[in-house]
């Protein structure tokens, strides 16, 4: 079975964070705070390869078990 879609970036979400605060990252030259927040009530699930949020999913509810659509490219 395939894991679900991403809603921002269309790629398997195979990879989750909990990171409703966000994270810090390396500009080059110091950290700098990020975040995934698209407004003030951020959802705590974040995919791991765009860094979206992912308001309706969460890691322990049933995967739909049809078949997924071909990632966006």
């Amino acid at each position: 079975m395939d894991a679900p879609l991403c809603p921002k970036c269309g790629e398997q979400i195979d990879k989750v964070i909990d990171a409703p605060y966000g994270w810090w990252e390396w500009n080059g030259t110091k950290y700098v705070p990020k975040n995934a927040a698209s407004r003030v009530d951020m959802a705590p699930w974040v995919h791991i390869g765009c860094m979206g949020e992912l308001r309706s999913f969460h890691p322990q509810n049933p995967v739909d078990t049809t078949p997924t659509q071909t990632s966006r490219a």
